[in-house]
C-alpha cells in the first residue's frame, strides 16, 4: 500500500538549473507571447461579437472553429507559463517579501496577463536567469 504525505504531493522534482535553462527560457518566452495573444484573441472575439450583434458563436460553426484555433495555443501557453512562474515565485525568486507579495495579485487574479508580465518583469531580470 502506498501512503502519500502532503509534502510528497506538493513537491515537484524540478531543479533550479532546469527552470533557468536556455530551453526553459525559450519555452517561457513562447508561452508569454501566446498568453498575450490569448488576451488579444479574447478581446477581438468579444469585440467582433459585440459589433455584429451576436450573443454566441453557436450559430456559426465556422467562426467558432476559427476562434478555437486561435484560442488553444494561448490557453496551453498560459497554463504552462502560469505553472512555471508560480513554481519560480515559490521556490527560486529571491526578491523581498513585499515585492513577492505584490506579485501575488497579478499571478493569481490576472491570468493570462499576470504570469506573462511576471515573466518579462521579474523572471527575465533575475540575475541568475540572465547569467545563463
Amino acid at each position: 500500500m502506498v501512503v502519500l504525505h502532503s509534502a510528497d504531493v506538493l513537491y515537484l522534482p524540478i531543479s533550479k538549473t532546469w527552470i533557468i535553462s536556455r530551453a526553459a527560457r525559450r519555452l517561457y518566452l513562447v508561452c508569454a507571447l501566446a498568453a498575450f495573444a490569448l488576451f488579444g484573441v479574447i478581446f477581438a472575439v468579444r469585440y467582433a461579437m459585440t459589433l455584429s450583434g451576436v450573443a454566441s458563436l453557436e450559430a456559426s460553426p465556422g467562426a467558432a472553429l476559427l476562434a478555437r484555433m486561435f484560442l488553444w495555443p494561448g490557453i496551453l501557453g498560459t497554463g504552462l507559463l502560469t505553472i512555471a512562474m508560480w513554481y519560480f515565485w515559490f521556490s527560486f525568486d529571491n526578491s523581498g517579501w513585499l515585492q513577492k507579495a505584490l506579485w501575488f495579485v497579478p499571478l493569481y487574479l490576472f491570468i493570462p496577463v499576470g504570469p506573462a508580465l511576471y515573466y518579462f518583469l521579474v523572471y527575465r531580470r533575475n540575475p541568475e536567469v540572465s547569467r545563463c
